[in-house]
This record gives C-alpha cells, structure tokens and sequence, in this order.
C-alpha cells in the first residue's frame, strides 16, 4: 500500500508538468502532510499523520474535475481514500457560485463508495471572504451509511492586517442526518501561506459523542505545484 501511495502521490506531482500546453486548460495539485484527517470534525485516521495530494483540471468556462487521494494507515476507517470531484464555476458580479458532485472512495480490506451533491455561493468583501454551501448525500457518508445526509456549512477568511502572508481560517457546519440526531461541527485556526508552502494550524470538533469526533489540534503543511 505504501509504494501504492507513493506512485500515486509521484503520478501527481509530474502530471501537470506533463499535461501543460498552451490550451484552455489549467493544471494544480498539491502534496501535503497533516497531524490528523478531519471530515466535518471527524477524525478518518485514528488521529494519526496522514500523507494526502490532489491534483485538478481547471477550464477557462467554468468547468473542473479533479482528485484528491489520501493515506489514512492501518488505524483509519480505511487504508486510503480517494476523492473524485466535478464540477462548474462561474462569476455573477461579486458573487462566485459553484455546482459539483463528489464521488468518496474508502479502500482497505473492501472499497466502500458514497457520491454526494454540492452548492456553495461565495464572495470576497476584501476585509473577509465568506462561502456558504448545501451538500446532499442520497446514500450516507462514511460515518452514517446508507442514511440520507443534508449538510449545510459556512467558510470563513479573514486576512490579517499588515500580513498579508496571514489568514484567520474558520468553519461552521450543521449535519441533518435521517433517523438520527443532527450534528454540529466547527473549526478555527491560522493559515500562513509563503511563495507555494501553505502551513496551518486549527482546532476542529464535532457535536458527535464518540472518540473519533473529540476536538484536536490539527497542523498541516502543503506544497502547491
């Protein structure tokens, strides 16, 4: 599993130098090493270090697609997750709206796999930039299958004056789970991103009364290519 991972995350980072030409197509990505893998307050990894990378397609008419893979070790709900997203992005003035569909993948002794829809509007006001967004999940989510998900959440920026390098990073959610009993969950913390070297540092939680949703401190270092 670990050479697995590691051709994967190499794939990555050479796909774009391999793929750039002069065209209406934009390639990013990113590889990165977290503290902790945190979905909606949730801890995937037992609280262990986790490798992750994505790489993405980007069109200059609004159309993207990409992934995002993750190894979570043996103490996770699964060896690796994989992430595959699509989606349409467009500008209305100051606003920003943005239409996808996730496909999640677990993958460990068996592969388990939950598609989910999502809507976000956002804009920058300069002192802050806001995001707000609906995700529908018909067939659960890792933590609750095979139960309707409707999840609403808000993101929040705030730079830091005089630092421009200096992001205060924050995030709201409210998870309405079929048969059972909705969920909050939040985060707050520092982002500091120099050149292409994004470093952060954040407390997230979860409403949920289990282990794995126990509130941490979770840091991260990312290179974006």
């Amino acid at each position: 599993m670990k050479k697995l991972i590691g051709a994967f995350a190499l794939t990555l980072a050479l796909a774009p130098a391999s793929l750039a030409q002069e065209s209406a197509l934009e390639f990013d990505g990113y590889v990165g090493l977290a503290s902790d893998f945190r979905d909606r307050g949730l801890s995937l990894s037992a609280k262990d270090p986790v490798f992750v990378a994505s790489v993405g397609a980007f069109h200059e008419n609004g159309l993207y697609g990409g992934i995002v893979g993750a190894y979570l070790g043996e103490d996770g709900i699964g060896d690796a997750k994989a992430e595959f997203y699509a989606g349409y992005q467009m500008d209305r003035g100051d606003y920003i709206y943005d239409f996808s569909v996730e496909l999640d993948s677990y993958h460990g002794d068996t592969s388990k796999y939950f598609p989910e829809f999502k809507a976000t509007v956002a804009r920058d006001f300069g002192l802050a930039f806001i995001r707000g967004g609906a995700a529908y999940s018909p067939d659960g989510r890792w933590s609750d299958p095979d139960r309707d998900s409707f999840y609403l959440y808000t993101d929040l920026e705030v730079p830091v004056p005089n630092m421009p390098e200096l992001t205060i990073i924050s995030r709201l959610g409210y998870d309405m789970r079929q048969d059972r009993t909705n969920v909050w969950d939040w985060g707050i913390g520092v982002s500091v991103f120099i050149n292409q070297i994004e470093l952060s540092v954040m407390y997230e939680d979860s409403g949920r009364d289990s282990d794995m949703g126990t509130g941490a401190i979770v840091a991260g270092a990312r290179f974006y290519f």
